[in-house]
């Protein structure tokens, strides 16, 4: 058990991402080892949300993206060309398969990456014991867990566990990003404009 006084606590400084723009105004200044938890149903527009997340983090650090549901695919492909990510050569990785294990061996290697993101829960049936074991063993690494839901909330039990120990979590619907974050912003996030004439199956999958 470690404590800590007041004056020390006031006096300590944490790192962020230095979030601008439209990212501040929704999600604040994260810290550099946030969970972000995102979910919402089918065609609500979750994946590119996660891959313009993708691309902002990797302004910052490397992005590990697990690619779990869609794996190595064109409609992951398109999502990446609809988002110019064309530039961010040995910033972003992208995985596919694999179990549990595979993921701690490739979280040990070096450069593995800062930022990774798990796309989906569900589909790579991680647990809450298991996402515990990943926070402990990589405590300076940010998280981000995709999964579906039922309603407004995630449908998996560990889903909704993880989501209580998020600092950000997200409800992704009709094209817009809902957050509810302890670093401020908190106003929602537009991923696709409805104003825009491109239809919409062609803006997301």
């Amino acid at each position: 058990m470690k404590a800590i006084g007041i004056t020390q606590f006031l006096d300590k400084s944490f790192e962020v991402y230095d979030f601008q723009g439209d990212w501040l105004e929704s999600f604040g200044q994260p810290e550099k080892n946030f969970i972000m938890s995102i979910y919402g149903g089918s065609g609500n527009g979750k994946t590119e949300f996660a891959i313009q997340l993708t691309k902002h983090m990797a302004s910052f650090a490397k992005v590990l993206y697990c690619s779990y549901e869609q794996g190595i695919s064109k409609s992951l492909q398109d999502a990446i060309k609809r988002n110019d990510m064309q530039d961010l050569k040995g910033k972003v990785m992208f995985t596919s398969g694999g179990v549990f294990d595979d993921l701690i061996l490739r979280l040990k290697r070096p450069a593995s990456g800062k930022i990774i993101i798990i796309d989906s829960l569900d589909y790579a049936k991680l647990s809450l014991d298991q996402f515990k074991i990943l926070k402990k063993t990589f405590p300076r690494k940010s998280f981000v867990i995709i999964s579906w839901a039922k309603g407004d909330k995630p449908r998996n039990q560990h889903a909704k566990d993880i989501e209580f120990m998020s600092c950000i979590k997200i409800l992704i619907k009709n094209f817009k990003a809902y957050p509810v974050s302890r670093f401020g912003g908190n106003k929602p996030f537009v991923i696709w404009d409805k104003k825009d004439t491109t239809p919409v199956q062609q803006k997301l999958f």
